[in-house]
């Protein structure tokens, strides 16, 4: 059903599969939307390159996911910059590009049939993914800054007297996912969208995927509704919003992208990144960021947890790990959370 109805055959005229490629990945994690750095019209266009960018510190530079993130700033311009540099994974179908005269080895040794050599790849073949948010508030750089992590077992009395308010007073804007949900912003990088009022959502790539290679592929799915947070406030009564959102996201991925549901993983972060309800979708060969224990939920789990109590997530001890520097650590430190 979510088949045809992503492909127009049977389906009402809202329903929607877009053949775009969506191959210019943007922020789609953090409060600041792409079209922050991306010139349109009338706006100037500060970020064509690196020109004038002062480097302050660097917030984190992980080995692991071959990624550097900088905290900056602009000549001559007000505001903080945070920069995440990241290097993407080789496309398999260029490949053959690499292994041209093009490249260029650089000796590093050799020991009988073992040669260790720096390769200095073409420009157009050594692509850097930069995300960057301008301006940047504190809350961005200490996402971003490296940091130790502690674990909390939050019950349903932590999540009253702590999370929810801090959710309710410190969270991130939600300007730029409205931006999305209202199509004016980012509309042309939407994959799927089902805009029922109740079961609606719209799926688009994640900033962490270029829209090219299967391997790391990365969508995430935004619930058209706006009273549903996180994991903590699903009911029973969410499960068809649920449901909705796993076959038809499954299946508009398997259709434009050829990926099976069984090479998808499907789930949610607790605490999110952001608190609008969204579900990520990447593929099973993607040891994305946030699929550990303590962190992600699959969404299988969660609508069959909510079919067997349908107020499992209200009253739940739900553990997670939080960076040391987040103010929500320091709320929960505050009620005795982390005794010495």
């Amino acid at each position: 059903m979510a088949e045809a109805m992503a492909k127009g055959d049977t389906s009402p005229p809202f329903k929607k599969l877009r053949s775009d490629d969506c191959s210019n990945a943007v922020d789609s994690t953090t409060d600041k939307s792409c079209d922050r750095v991306e010139a349109t019209s009338g706006e100037e266009e500060i970020f064509s390159s690196f020109e004038n960018f002062e480097i302050i510190r660097v917030l984190n530079n992980s080995e692991e996911h071959k990624s550097v993130a900088v905290e900056g700033r602009l000549q001559g311009k007000e505001g903080t910059v945070v920069v995440m540099l990241q290097k993407l994974p080789f496309n398999a179908d260029k490949l053959q590009e690499i292994f041209t005269g093009s490249t260029n080895l650089k000796m590093i040794f050799q020991n009988d049939v073992y040669y260790n050599k720096l390769a200095l790849l073409p420009p157009e073949l050594n692509e850097v993914r930069a995300n960057i948010i301008y301006p940047a508030e504190k809350k961005h750089i200490l996402r971003f800054e490296k940091q130790p992590s502690s674990s909390i077992d939050e019950t349903p009395q932590l999540y009253k007297e702590v999370t929810k308010p801090f959710i309710e007073s410190s969270s991130f804007s939600k300007e730029w996912i409205y931006n999305i949900l209202e199509h004016k912003k980012e509309a042309d990088r939407i994959v799927f969208e089902d805009p029922d009022p109740d079961l609606g959502f719209i799926l688009l790539p994640d900033l962490k995927w270029t829209g090219e290679q299967m391997e790391d592929l990365y969508l995430q799915a935004i619930v058209l509704r706006r009273d549903i947070t996180c994991l903590r406030d699903l009911r029973g009564h969410h499960i068809p919003l649920l449901k909705n959102i796993y076959y038809k996201g499954t299946e508009a991925i398997k259709e434009k992208y050829g990926l099976p549901s069984y090479k998808q993983r499907i789930y949610l972060h607790y605490q999110p990144s952001f608190y609008h309800l969204h579900v990520h979708f990447t593929a099973l060969s993607f040891e994305a960021p946030g699929t550990w224990a303590g962190k992600a939920h699959l969404l299988s789990s969660v609508i069959s947890n909510l079919e067997t109590c349908g107020d499992y997530y209200e009253t739940a001890v739900l553990p997670f790990t939080v960076k040391d520097n987040h103010p929500l650590r320091a709320k929960f430190e505050e009620k005795g959370c982390f005794p010495a």
